[in-house]
């Protein structure tokens, strides 16, 4: 018997029957047969063969995987490669990153991730082997597959690569109504249709073959108030459409002389006929093939062309009941896919299943949403069905009127979860050895540091397989694939392992940012030789100039003290990503009260007690009782809310003036709270900045000197005093030389107050 290692349960195959094969023939000749192990790949670099063995040798069992990964299971190299080092990428998104954009879903950001990495690999000029005659050429698109567990992420990939112009081909699950030119196209039907349906309308008052602004439409609302937007539109026109430009007036006029033919012919004619008659009156669909992706957008136009035509095919006619049909399958949720633009024979990226690549090899594969939840709602069922133990069900009280799960019905859950793993680990198994000479396994996190954490924990067990609970407990393709690498020798995303393996590695942990711009794509024209040739150099003169000052375009003019200390502590750290967009600003919203009433995070924390050293007496307060009093004296008047108020130790407080720097503020001749600054700053460039900030204490001493006292609630526990001047000096630098220009003064001490250990740290 001939056997591979692995069969999954595509299609209802059952894998046990395989299994059960695997284990009855021995590999050597008896009388019950013989087993060979087909283990040599011939398609595969030894990285990625490697890196394979490395992580199944420790999550495949007999007990999860039902095989037990040994040297006669593990990958042999077989195929024949240049003998360059390629190393398998791991690349964990961090989606809750403070630094993330938080406009962009787990979804997007691995799109944008791809594209980006995509992007690298094509502008580095990277080259890919042919082992059939053993050179080497350059990577096409064609050479890159995504593959993914399901196609449930499609649409956000699909509009990823949109936007980045590479082409990609993907057998998408739907998405055609909602693209642009489709919505557009659809609510100009309505409105042949029926004109007295105002959002419709509007739509295509809208659309880029009228291109009315918004200004526009109120000009137009404002000639008639009270009635619908159609008979608004007509009291407008006939008031000599004024208030909107003299060359969107004609489109207007020349909008409504076609509105009533194509209405005539809504009524005579064909819907297909009317659609192109649309398209031809409104030249949308050559504006479409001059916007970004306009390929795919003319193809959408196409198709609906098309399936009109196909509507009318059947029993049913008109432009009414074709939208009716539209409407109600919308209303059920349905959709029809994207029109193909391109063809899989072309060059193109592919984006596929893991069950669709089954069989199939590409240069360079990435294998995406690896944090991905396994997908159980079988195991949610009421009744559950195995072809050995036969069927369990959910109990029912009928007197409580509640399900719940009986002792067979958990028993049969159990079974089926590790059958679901075995399935998934198999399904995974398949996925890493579809490249051929590259793997970029890329997947997306909550919670970064706490998942980290939980992968792990097994990092030092010297069994070679992983623990049999983690194993079982997995729920993404992350949680078996992270804690076997953590394991690994050159393990970089924590502490290394201390396991040594031939394999090599290349991980990163990923922010995505912000959003970047994706030049949008050029309009194709078609220019022989010559012409491009006297083209090019005019084209090099005017698109090449470099503005002389564009260093200060990225230069806000007004920023804080706090920005400029994390713009520089981010300027000082190793980047281990290039970010796909930049110059977003995120803005930190005050908490709602709901959330305010669970807990305080450091930075409402540290808020509360800054106000209440504003508040507190210059002579300070020595006791616990003086201090809780004070405290809710600010909650009466409504300057602490009641979490805030419970936050604050008492003893932070009177601990202050008890210590030299607390006396210091007691006697001091003056003191000065929350004092706002603003100073203008000429750097290196000579461009001018405002900059701001607020210093919490200023003492003029007896002896006319004065200092700067900073408050800090950093929960610091070793070595506070380096770690308060390491995170803090570049501020305190910042308010004394803004306080000595500003003041005409000379500020001799600069002071940090640890609020948490008590301690007053000189800067």
């Amino acid at each position: 018997m001939r056997t591979r290692l692995l069969y999954y349960g595509f299609r209802l195959a059952e894998p046990g029957l395989f299994i059960a094969k695997y284990e009855q023939f021995a590999s050597a000749p008896t009388d019950t047969g013989m087993r060979i192990d087909l283990n040599a790949n011939f398609r595969s670099r030894k990285e990625i063969l490697q890196a394979t063995n490395f992580i199944f040798s420790q999550i495949m069992g007999k007990d999860v995987g039902d095989v037990n990964y040994d040297d006669n299971a593990a990958l042999h190299v077989g195929a024949t490669y240049d003998e360059i080092t390629v190393p398998v990428e791991l690349a964990i998104i961090e989606q809750d990153n403070e630094d993330a954009d938080d406009t962009l879903t787990k979804q997007d950001q691995e799109a944008h991730y791809i594209v980006q990495r995509i992007q690298q690999l094509m502008r580095e000029e990277t080259m890919v082997f042919d082992t059939k005659t053993n050179t080497k050429r350059p990577l096409t698109y064609r050479d890159i597959v995504i593959i993914t567990r399901s196609m449930t992420w499609s649409n956000e990939l699909v509009e990823a690569f949109k936007q980045a112009n590479i082409p990609l081909y993907a057998e998408t699950p739907g998405g055609y109504f909602e693209s642009l030119e489709v919505m557009v196209m659809m609510n100009t039907l309505k409105c042949i249709d029926n004109p007295y349906q105002d959002i419709a309308l509007a739509s295509v008052l809208r659309a880029p073959f009228i291109g009315l602004t918004e200004n526009e439409l109120a000009h137009i609302r404002l000639a008639n108030k009270k009635t619908s937007y159609y008979d608004a539109l007509q009291a407008f026109i006939s008031q000599e459409q004024s208030g909107i430009a003299p060359q969107t007036a004609r489109k207007l006029t020349t909008f409504f002389v076609n509105f009533e033919k194509w209405r005539q012919l809504s009524r005579r004619g064909s819907l297909a006929d009317l659609i192109w008659q649309v398209y031809n009156d409104t030249n949308y669909y050559d504006m479409v093939g001059a916007m970004a992706n306009g390929k795919q957008r003319q193809a959408n136009l196409r198709a609906l062309h098309e399936r009109a035509l196909a509507y009318e095919k059947t029993s049913f006619r008109g432009l009414f009941r074709f939208l009716r049909f539209v409407d109600r399958m919308r209303l059920r949720g349905d959709d029809l896919s994207s029109a193909r633009a391109i063809g899989a024979q072309e060059d193109v990226v592919r984006l596929m299943t893991i069950h669709s690549s089954k069989g199939l090899e590409f240069p360079v594969v990435f294998v995406a949403a690896l944090g991905k939840g396994f997908n159980q709602k079988d195991l949610q069922n009421a009744y559950l069905f195995d072809q050995h133990y036969g069927l369990a069900v959910k109990a029912v009280d009928p007197e409580e009127r509640i399900m719940f799960e009986a002792l067979p019905y958990v028993a049969l859950s159990e079974k089926k979860r590790l059958e679901i793993r075995s399935e998934e680990m198999r399904i995974l198994y398949v996925a890493m050895t579809r490249a051929k000479e590259r793997l970029i396994l890329v997947g997306s996190v909550k919670k970064y540091e706490q998942a980290m954490a939980k992968w792990c924990e097994a990092q030092h067990v010297k069994t070679p397989l992983l623990p049999t609970y983690l194993r079982a407990s997995a729920k993404t393709y992350l949680d078996w694939i992270v804690p076997a690498v953590a394991r690994h020798h050159q393990f970089t995303l924590g502490e290394a392992g201390d396991r040594v393996d031939p394999s090599i590695w290349q991980m990163t942990s990923v922010t995505i940012t912000a959003r970047e711009q994706i030049e949008s794509e050029a309009q194709e024209k078609a220019f022989d030789q010559q012409a491009y040739d006297a083209y090019t150099e005019v084209l090099h003169e005017r698109f090449g100039y470099r503005y002389a000052y564009e260093r200060a375009t990225r230069k806000r003019t007004k920023t804080s003290v706090t920005e400029q200390k994390r713009l520089r502590t981010l300027a000082e750290q190793e980047e281990t990503f290039t970010p796909i967009y930049t110059n977003t600003q995120s803005a930190k919203a005050e908490r709602p009260k709901f959330m305010q009433a669970k807990t305080l995070s450091a930075g409402e924390l540290g808020t509360a007690v800054h106000t209440i050293m504003q508040h507190v007496p210059q002579q300070g307060v020595h006791s616990e009782e003086e201090a809780l009093t004070l405290i809710s004296s600010l909650y009466q008047r409504e300057l602490l809310t009641a979490t805030e108020k419970d936050a604050v130790e008492p003893q932070w407080i009177t601990a202050f003036f008890a210590t030299p720097l607390g006396k210091t503020f007691m006697e001091a001749k003056r003191i000065l709270r929350e004092q706002p600054f603003t100073w203008r700053v000429v750097d290196s460039d000579g461009d001018a900045q405002i900059l701001q900030g607020i210093v919490d204490v200023i003492v003029e001493e007896a002896d006319g000197s004065y200092s700067i006292i900073d408050y800090k609630t950093d929960n610091v526990s070793n070595d506070v005093e380096a770690e308060m001047k390491k995170r803090h000096a570049q501020q305190l630098t910042i308010y004394r030389q803004a306080l000595e220009a500003i003041l005409g003064i000379t500020i001799s001490h600069v002071y940090v107050y640890a609020v948490r250990t008590q301690q007053a740290i000189r800067i």
